[in-house]
């Protein structure tokens, strides 16, 4: 079982409008099961996925057991993957509110607020 929150977020750029959506999602069983991403919504496609903050609850290829950054890339979309298939660790966040931080300040969001304090690194 997970509890979940999303937030509905919009934007213009040279007279265009975008959408997207915010989540977070965490286990009530594990603190480390949790995802913190950000999905575009065009107006005649399926969401598209640009990022995912993941907590440290699995491994994923080289990466065990850590916090890692899934980012949609071009070369995943091209290859028929799913497009934020690739991940990169990081010691950026080790909890959703510290991933809901990052993602703030990675897409440069504003109207939305994490707890910044809890922001330092973690080894």
């Amino acid at each position: 079982m997970h509890r979940q929150r999303t937030f509905k977020a919009s934007g213009q750029r040279d007279g265009e409008d975008y959408a997207f959506t915010i989540y977070q999602r965490q286990s009530i069983a594990e603190t480390n099961d949790f995802s913190c991403g950000i999905a575009y919504h065009p107006f005649n496609g399926l969401p598209l996925t640009l990022v995912r903050y993941n907590g440290s609850n699995h491994e994923h290829g080289d990466i065990a057991y850590r916090p890692h950054i899934h980012l949609a890339t071009e070369e995943a979309i091209a290859a028929g993957k799913k497009p934020e298939s690739e991940a990169k660790e990081t010691n950026r966040f080790n909890t959703i509110e510290r991933s809901l931080v990052c993602l703030i300040d990675d897409f440069n969001l504003s109207g939305l607020q994490a707890q910044r304090y809890q922001l330092e690194l973690f080894s």
